[in-house]
């Protein structure tokens, strides 16, 4: 499942790189490199494929969601003095990329979408009220890509070149780690490829339209549920609906996100017949999460084992 990033994409990367080989900027011969990450999935990537050679600026703190948030002042001082700042575009943070456009031209911005294969928005369940839980892409694609460890490899393959070519003698060293990296993806693919092979069900029904790519990587079909989230009680008409479509697809998990109340959760779950588990969407961390040593890898797994639970695997 290696990922590999398209040759055009890895050609144009040293046209952007020029400013950095000048040693008045930040990444000169013998300083290390400052390299901002818009947020969680993309620091996670950074910090593995950077290591210690490079210090790192997280725009989103812990808890925090990524879709709307906006850089404070210092953030934005900060962004001014990166070496290589990382992110998605097409309007998947549109407060940061309106941020990117100020900066010196000497700053290397690096937009993790390109080069990925997007896929479309899915649909919602039929009959159900509302709007489904989950961000757009201005192209009308799911930005979610970081759910699906192929992507965070190609986007891993992305940042060791960008990295590469604004630290040349630092090269070694980021493409060691990004094969470790790559090493470390790959055993998780086969966790997800090995564990949802044999499961009762391939009807992933969540109330956050956000595992697209982890339901295409491992042949799922995910279904989202509208209505159903914190700030929205759920209609009689899309309970119905969903507990229809529950009894005709043998669905016996609904699959909610961390934030959900769980006095709704039960509430939906009697309704509908059914029972209810947490998918962690990753796109930030909680302060918990981080004190108790989560990262992407851990979190992917606790998804994949409630995953195999919800969808009866063996």
């Amino acid at each position: 499942m290696r990922s590999i990033l398209p040759t055009s994409i890895v050609l144009a990367l040293p046209l952007a790189l020029v400013a950095c080989g000048d040693d008045s900027s930040g990444g000169g011969a013998g300083e290390r490199l400052t390299v901002a990450a818009a947020f969680y999935p993309i620091e996670s990537i950074v910090r593995s494929v950077g290591g210690d050679a490079i210090d790192v600026v997280t725009l989103v703190p812990p808890g925090e969601e990524a879709h709307e948030y906006e850089p404070t002042p210092q953030q934005l001082t900060e962004l001014g003095e990166a070496d290589v700042v990382v992110y998605l575009g097409q309007g998947f943070q549109p407060n940061v990329e309106k941020a990117l456009e100020s900066l010196p031209d000497d700053v290397v911005r690096l937009d993790l979408l390109e080069g990925l294969t997007l896929l479309p928005i899915t649909e919602q369940l039929p009959g159900t009220e509302g709007e489904a839980e989950g961000e757009a892409l201005e192209t009308g694609n799911d930005p979610h890509v970081w759910l699906d460890p192929s992507n965070m490899q190609a986007m891993a393959d992305a940042v060791a070149t960008t990295l590469a070519a604004a630290d040349p003698a630092g090269a070694d060293g980021y493409t060691q780690r990004l094969g470790e990296y790559d090493t470390a993806l790959g055993a998780l693919d086969a966790e997800f490829t090995a564990g949802l092979a044999t499961c009762e069900s391939d009807v992933l029904v969540t109330s956050h339209r956000a595992f697209g790519y982890l339901a295409a990587a491992y042949d799922l079909t995910q279904i989202a549920i509208a209505g159903i989230s914190p700030s929205e009680e759920p209609s009689a008409k899309s309970l119905e609906a969903v507990a229809t479509f529950a009894k005709d697809n043998g669905v016996t998990t609904i699959f909610f996100e961390e934030n959900l109340p769980d006095d709704l959760a039960a509430t939906v779950a009697a309704e509908i017949g059914a029972g209810t588990d947490v998918l962690d969407p990753i796109e930030s961390l909680s302060t918990e999460q981080l004190d108790q040593d989560a990262d992407y890898s851990s979190v992917m797994r606790q998804n994949l084992a409630a995953l195999s639970t919800g969808l009866r695997c063996s």
